[in-house]
């Protein structure tokens, strides 16, 4: 069995905008990834909400990216990447939960989306490890930001 852990990449783009790549694995599943994000926004949500302790279970840190609604009403119409981290237990275990999607442009091809949700579990210090790299790939010093698992 292999160790559970989340791997973000980005690709800028030259609109201000840029590709995060998701890959993350747990036992024997894995899955990747991706969706576009504005980086700024990223850091001023994600990353600020990974640095927040105790995370809230209510509203914990979380990215979402994909097809929008073009109609204004902020609606993800077709969602690619979802990041979510949030209390697991009360002993400050936190669950981590990525939802990956593959893209479909035409209404036919929907029934060949691919989808996989996978979970694992993690540590504060880890969180707090993974907000830090996390920017700095936003910011374009270093190439991967890696959040790991806990072994139960």
């Amino acid at each position: 069995m292999s160790a559970a852990e989340l791997r973000i990449t980005y690709r800028p783009d030259d609109d201000g905008t840029g590709q995060i790549i998701a890959a993350v694995k747990s036992g024997a599943f894995s899955a990747q990834g991706s969706a576009w994000f504005n980086p700024d926004g990223v850091k001023n949500t994600f990353v600020v909400g990974l640095r927040a302790f105790p995370l809230s279970s209510t509203n914990p840190p979380m990215i979402e990216g994909g097809f929008w609604s073009g109609d204004g009403r902020g609606i993800l119409d077709q969602c690619h990447l979802r990041i979510t981290i949030k209390p697991y237990n009360t002993r400050g275990t936190l669950l981590v939960h990525v939802d990956l999607a593959s893209e479909v442009w035409k209404t036919p091809d929907a029934d060949l989306q691919n989808c996989a949700t996978i979970r694992f579990l993690t540590e504060y210090a880890a969180v707090g490890g993974f907000a830090e790299q996390l920017e700095r790939v936003l910011d374009g010093e270093i190439d991967e930001a890696v959040l790991p698992g806990i072994t139960n």
